[in-house]
């Protein structure tokens, strides 16, 4: 229990690190936009490659993690996170050399979340994973909590190059932390992870999964891209405002993340996909209200209720594989499902960048958002007619 305990923490506070990257770079883009004299659609891309690398090793990342086995996956992860980080600040000095980290910043992002899925299965029972991976994502309402605050203060103080190569520094720290204290998994995954693989693009559970994940995070990083521009630009908040009403919301995610975990484990076992539609509902009825917010203290309450949703829906979809998949293939599962969120990453602030500088208007990119949200919603309704658990057969 200790050694679980241990692990579920340091796991958390690496998970709190690639949030806080990413969240940090949405606050980054307000001095990088003046220093580089940028238009909307090249902000768009320096958050939409980051994401394009994150989608297009996805999958390979997850299959690796089946192979070699979490610990190392998760210690090469954080350890190109630290490296881009410092790059991007040391040496982004031109948009083409900004990219290029970003890019690259994504594919060391790309074998965490698959790694912490398959840590999280290989050591706990199937009714303590749900908990356990909320846990762990619930890491990313303290990245976006504390995060905000921290970067604005931050950028403030050190600048958006000092302040990269900070977050690197202690990312280095973290992979030293988890080198020496996360247990190595107990047995090779290897011989275990080639055969029921390259059957799961088949699996409709696992195809319906891809759809939902990229609906829902289309708002999700969406909003963390974009919304400290909309609440300094959109609605006239200075930057330290805006980063506390973004804290709030972080607030509602973090609480939503432990709760959902709890909830959906004792009383939606089963039930999953009404509990997701209805949330998914809530969520993109919150987006649009947020738009139409004329205070900062409606903003914020709305940004919490949004995320509070959001992320509901977010968990139930994320840990509904280690309920109805097979342990042996979970990384390559896990990395083929989040490939589709990681395609919404990438789509949506390339989208958002271009529907600003086709209206200069924020309506039609919180419409966007808010129909993406529901459609997460309304992609896994049918999972409402299949059985709680699959089989193994179905993806060999």
């Amino acid at each position: 229990m200790k050694s679980q305990s241990q692990m579920i923490l340091l796991l958390f506070v690496g998970y709190a690190f690639v949030y806080l990257d990413k969240t940090v770079t949405g606050f980054a883009l307000l001095p990088i936009e003046k220093e580089f004299g940028l238009s909307t659609s090249q902000l768009g891309l320096i958050t939409g490659v980051f994401f394009l690398a994150y989608s297009l090793f996805q999958i390979p990342a997850g299959w690796l993690n089946d192979r070699i086995g979490y610990k190392t996956m998760l210690l090469l992860s954080l350890s190109m996170l630290r490296l881009c980080a410092i790059l991007f600040g040391a040496l982004g000095a031109s948009f083409g050399l900004l990219l290029l980290f970003r890019f690259l910043a994504g594919v060391g992002h790309s074998g965490y979340p698959c790694s912490c899925a398959k840590a999280v299965v290989s050591n706990f029972s199937v009714e303590k994973r749900t908990f356990a991976q909320s846990v762990l994502l619930s890491s990313a309402g303290l990245a976006m909590t504390v995060g905000p605050i921290v970067a604005v203060a931050a950028l403030s103080q050190l600048g958006w190059h000092r302040a990269f190569i900070t977050l690197g520094i202690l990312a280095c720290v973290m992979a030293g932390l988890m080198l020496l204290r996360v247990p190595a998994p107990a047995a090779p995954a290897k011989e275990k992870a080639h055969g029921g693989a390259s059957g799961l693009w088949r699996n409709p559970t696992v195809l319906l999964l891809f759809v939902a994940i990229f609906c829902v995070n289309i708002p999700s990083y969406g909003l963390m891209s974009w919304l400290p521009r909309f609440l300094v630009d959109g609605m006239g908040m200075p930057m330290t405002l805006s980063g506390y009403i973004f804290a709030v919301g972080g607030a509602g995610m973090w609480c939503s993340s432990l709760c959902t975990g709890w909830l959906v484990g004792k009383y939606f076992f089963g039930r999953e996909p009404r509990a997701i539609l209805v949330c998914a509902t809530l969520s993109a009825a919150a987006i649009l209200g947020i738009f139409y917010a004329t205070t900062a203290l409606a903003a914020g309450i709305l940004l919490f209720v949004c995320e509070i949703f959001l992320m509901a829906t977010f968990v139930t979809l994320f840990t509904l594989p280690m309920k109805r998949l097979p342990e042996n293939v979970m990384g390559a599962a896990m990395g083929f499902i989040n490939t589709g969120g990681t395609l919404g990453g990438f789509i949506s602030p390339i989208v958002i960048g271009f529907l600003l500088d086709r209206s200069s208007s924020y309506q039609s990119t919180f419409i966007f958002l808010a129909a993406s949200m529901l459609c997460a919603g309304v992609a896994i309704l049918p999972l409402m007619r299949r059985k709680t658990s699959a089989s193994v057969s179905a993806l060999n």
